[in-house]
């Protein structure tokens, strides 16, 4: 096996497969990068079993052959070579790379252990441009645990409705909703549950407007990329998931303050400095045309800050959150003005930009002292 290939494509062929490769693989072939030469074109694999990532590459020469090389070390190495044409070869039980003066040689694994591509049959399929998947998993995924018990909350919803794709994310305490309007009906309504791994390899992948197609089986999802095919595990519960459409308040209930994004992001970034491990809430207090942030915390302090806002009621409201409940989401946030909706100091509040009505952001009140 031999190929020659631009460095430059190596390493962004390399940027895709590292978020795939297990920091402690289960088996230690999965540690390894699957080079593959045929006919139809040079294609590199990884894996951890629960992922497969296929990116095809051009090459300037190629030779038919197939091996396994350690991945994370190569991929270390590509990132290092300068502009110039890489030469890869195998030789015997080792692979051979060569770069203008440099040579360099790593052990190869045993081609035959690597898990093969798994097989997919699809149930339904739904087309979506790169950067709006991206923008979506990024406007939920941060309000997703990882480590939640609950195996139905440790990912994402996807939730295909007639008129619209539709992203969530909830930690129980918050949730956020992405909602994409369909171009076209969707004929089969479906629910599955993407993890969180997964999610952070997309956010990756997609940096373009190219069309991607998705599809869903029983256990799995793939996506379909320019040139790249990436297949995963989905997680069981889907059907344990809240209805989420129960969880966001009436709007017609609330009262709504208009506030700027940029103003309240800093000065609760200034007020979350005296919050500490025991006393993490930040009061917020709701005004005719202010709103007054403050902390009284015995092991760090107190702060107190107010800013100017768009609200008309005379009737003054409290709550309380933990400060990264709103500095989270206002980092996601795109317009320059946020609406924060609210009824009581005990029900959940509704967050989102003035001008884009598609991203929904809910979060439960800490209680006032």
């Amino acid at each position: 096996m031999e190929i020659v290939v631009k460095s430059g494509v190596l390493k962004k062929v390399c940027g895709k497969i590292e978020g795939i490769l297990p920091l402690k693989p289960a088996i230690m072939i999965t540690s390894g990068i699957l080079f593959e030469v045929k006919e139809t074109g040079v294609f590199l694999t990884a894996t951890d079993l629960e992922n497969t990532m296929r990116v095809s590459i051009e090459c300037d020469k190629n030779k038919k052959g197939n091996m396994v090389i350690t991945g994370r070390k190569f991929i270390s190495l590509i990132k290092q070579l300068p502009d110039e044409d890489v030469k890869i070869t195998k030789k015997d039980n080792s692979a051979e790379v060569i770069c203008k003066n440099s040579k360099y040689t790593f052990p190869c694994m045993d081609y035959e252990e690597f898990p093969k591509l798994p097989k997919f049959t699809g149930d339904v399929s739904v087309k979506i441009k790169g950067d709006v998947l991206r923008d979506a998993i990024d406007k939920v995924r941060f309000c997703i645990d990882p480590e939640e018990p609950r195996p139905h909350f440790r990912g994402g919803l996807f939730d295909i409705k007639e008129d619209s794709l539709n992203f969530i994310g909830t930690d129980t305490k918050r949730l956020s909703l992405f909602r994409i309007a369909g171009e076209a009906k969707y004929s089969t309504p479906y629910k599955c549950l993407m993890p969180f791994k997964l999610m952070g390899i997309i956010s990756m992948l997609t940096d373009s407007d190219e069309s991607i197609e998705i599809a869903i089986g029983r256990n799995q999802i793939v996506f379909n990329f320019k040139e790249t095919y990436l297949v995963s595990q989905l997680l069981a519960g889907s059907e344990d998931f809240p209805d989420y459409a129960k969880v966001i308040p009436a709007e017609k209930q609330l009262k709504y303050a208009y506030i700027s994004r940029d103003a309240f992001l800093t000065t609760l970034k200034r007020i979350s400095l005296f919050t500490s491990e025991r006393y993490n809430k930040v009061k917020i207090s709701i005004g005719k045309d202010v709103l007054i942030l403050s902390v009284a915390s015995p092991d760090v302090g107190e702060a107190h800050e107010k800013i100017d806002i768009e609200y008309s009621e005379e009737k003054e409201q409290d709550l309380a959150f933990p400060p990264n409940y709103l500095i989270d989401f206002l980092h996601k946030v795109d317009d320059d003005k946020v609406v924060l909706g609210f009824s009581s100091e005990k029900s959940p509040i509704i967050m989102r930009g003035v001008k884009n009505s598609e991203h929904i952001y809910v979060a439960m009140p800490l209680k006032l002292d």
